[in-house]
């Protein structure tokens, strides 16, 4: 299978995460904790299978072939953003990691540039969040911080797992902007 073929494959279940925005409204934020968690329980042991008999080797990329995929970092991330910050906030996160990142991987693979591909991710990351009238000052400036941190491939040699820090760095300068402008600004 192409390189191309394979992350469009990847992204297509990369993109199913959009489901978290009707779970969270249908739901609520403690019933979707409850389906996280249980989704995590259920994927760590295909990842363990994964592993150790080479299942789903078409979906993980190098540096994940031993260890946990990308999904996993995700989900846990998501966890926490779901666990300790407000709904605006969670679906920024989930919008730029889910919707951005997705793009900027396709758009990497045909590219070859990764310009062209934090370019796409911001300006996918903003559509998406103006579409559901959430972008915002705070929105506009986390989705820029998103953009940066998902650049950052490796710090001194050590891989950084993006889809851990990203929805994390995301959801935390969007809070903080929120909270300085409405506790400094006029």
């Amino acid at each position: 299978m192409s390189e191309i073929k394979r992350e469009v494959l990847r992204k297509l279940i990369h993109f199913s995460g959009v489901l978290y925005i009707p779970a969270y409204k249908i739901f609520g934020p403690g019933n979707l904790l409850l389906i996280l968690s249980a989704l995590v329980a259920l994927t760590i042991p295909l990842e363990i299978l994964r592993l150790k008999k080479g299942y789903f080797k078409l979906i993980a990329r190098e540096h994940e072939m031993m260890g946990f995929g990308a999904h996993i970092y995700f989900m846990v991330s998501i966890l926490l953003v779901t666990l300790f910050f407000p709904e605006d906030t969670c679906f920024i996160a989930l919008i730029t990691s889910i919707v951005g990142d997705g793009f900027a991987g396709i758009a990497r693979k045909i590219y070859k540039n990764e310009t062209v591909a934090s370019f796409s991710m911001f300006f996918s990351s903003a559509y998406a969040s103006a579409r559901l009238n959430l972008l915002d000052i705070h929105s506009l400036l986390a989705v820029i911080l998103g953009t940066t941190v998902e650049r950052m491939k490796k710090v001194r040699g050590i891989y950084i797992q993006d889809n851990f820090s990203f929805p994390l760095a995301t959801t935390l300068m969007r809070q903080s902007v929120k909270y300085i402008s409405s506790h400094f600004c006029f």
